[in-house]
């Protein structure tokens, strides 16, 4: 009996994307220096160095979130040739940061779906992210309402794919993993990391890339079908 869905947050319930994507089209107008590259390779690019940093330094707390921003695009100078000071890499972080909250928004059908499953199920988020970043952008979007608790891995001191921090969401949670079903977009963190920690999973698949292991998870392509989606639950469909 399914009791409880997890969510990850950003790039499943938040458009990360999106407002990624505005931001680095702000700094490329911004800076001719980057008008060699496509704006798909400059997100490309910046992608790479953001979970670098992300993973490496912000999570551990050797780097506050601002910092980051600035590191990031210090790097992304650098590989055009051209090393900057910290102002001018502050500067573009800033441009970025603008672009980035002014373009905020939910994923498609992402409200919807937790309309409908909070009518029968406990609805959480894990994300690997800070506890600040995340609550200010769960009550930006208005969906604080639908959910009833989020575990980050600042909380966890480990990110997924780590075993603990499913396992803090089950304490806090009261569910056993057998009784949860994890919806994410990344196969390695969310789908991977629930599935070793005994949940049920389904991947959302944004990008329509083949399916590295169809008996680990359901694949679907959007939230806006939520009807199909909880469908799946008593299906049998879903792994164990």
């Amino acid at each position: 009996m399914i009791s409880s869905v997890v969510f990850d947050f950003d790039d499943t319930l938040f458009d990360h994307r999106h407002s990624s994507r505005e931001g680095l089209r702000s700094v490329w107008k911004r800076y001719t220096c980057f008008h060699e590259m496509t704006l798909e390779e400059l997100e490309e690019e910046h992608s790479e160095i953001l979970e670098q940093i992300h993973f490496s330094h912000v999570l551990f707390g050797k780097m506050t979130i601002e910092e980051a921003r600035a590191e990031r695009f210090k790097f992304l100078f650098l590989n055009r040739g051209i090393e900057v000071d910290y102002n001018t890499a502050e500067n573009a972080a800033e441009i970025y940061r603008m672009a980035y909250q002014k373009h905020r928004r939910s994923s498609e059908g992402a409200e919807e779906i937790l309309k409908y499953f909070k009518k029968n199920y406990k609805l959480a988020i894990v994300t690997n992210n800070l506890i600040s970043e995340q609550e200010e952008k769960l009550e930006y979007l208005g969906l604080t309402k639908y959910i009833d608790l989020m575990v980050t891995s600042e909380e966890a001191r480990v990110p997924k794919p780590d075993p603990q921090i499913f396992n803090l969401l089950f304490a806090k949670l009261k569910v056993k993993p057998e009784e949860t079903v994890m919806i994410g977009d990344s196969w390695e963190h969310d789908i991977m990391g629930a599935h070793n920690a005994g949940m049920k999973c389904i991947w959302l698949n944004h990008n329509k890339i083949p399916c590295p292991d169809p008996a680990v998870a359901i694949e679907v392509r959007t939230l806006k079908n939520p009807e199909y989606i909880k469908s799946l639950f008593s299906s049998g469909s879903l792994s164990k």
